[in-house]
């Protein structure tokens, strides 16, 4: 051991060289084993992002099979919603046979109804046409059926002013 010590202190430059390679050596160790480690992590990583990957594309295709089971649902309902509208209930069919009956009755025991009634049935529905598209259906969704019902009194005064004229001049 003294022949070693001897021998470095008569030539400091291999000292000098045994230390660097000490230092060398123990640089490159801790890097071996912090890239060992760190290949761990990236494969730890790796598996759990490929783990969250088919979680969320498992939800993703449930999400998807629900929205287009929705989708159908909303179709069929709306279809349902459809034809409901489009069908009449009992009470609507009994008023609209007494109705009918009233004006069979008007119709055979006043001689001016008829052509008045005509007449009044035709604006009747050429103004629930109008009603059913463009801005008149705007405004009566958007204001009050006071409206209406202001302007329908309106126009049967009008034409009951013009029958009662109509059964004057005759």
């Amino acid at each position: 051991m003294s022949d070693v010590i001897n021998f470095f202190q008569s030539h400091p430059f291999y000292l000098g060289l045994v230390i660097g390679l000490l230092l060398v050596i123990f640089t490159w160790i801790k890097g071996v084993l912090k890239a060992m480690s760190l290949r761990k992590e990236i494969r730890q990583l790796k598996e759990s992002l490929y783990t969250k990957m088919k979680v969320e594309t498992k939800g993703q295709l449930a999400l998807d099979d629900e929205l287009g089971h929705l989708k159908n649902e909303n179709e069929n309902l709306r279809v349902s919603v459809k034809s409901l509208q489009q069908k009449p209930s009992r009470a609507e069919i009994r008023q609209l046979h007494i109705y009918d009956k009233a004006i069979r009755s008007l119709l055979g025991k006043s001689p001016g109804f008829g052509p008045a009634w005509e007449m009044v049935l035709k604006e009747a529905e050429e103004d629930f046409r109008q009603s059913e598209t463009g801005l008149r259906a705007f405004v009566r969704q958007v204001f009050s059926p006071q409206i209406s019902q202001q302007i329908q009194a309106k126009n049967i005064t009008a034409i009951e002013t013009k029958n009662s004229e109509d059964e004057h001049d005759s």
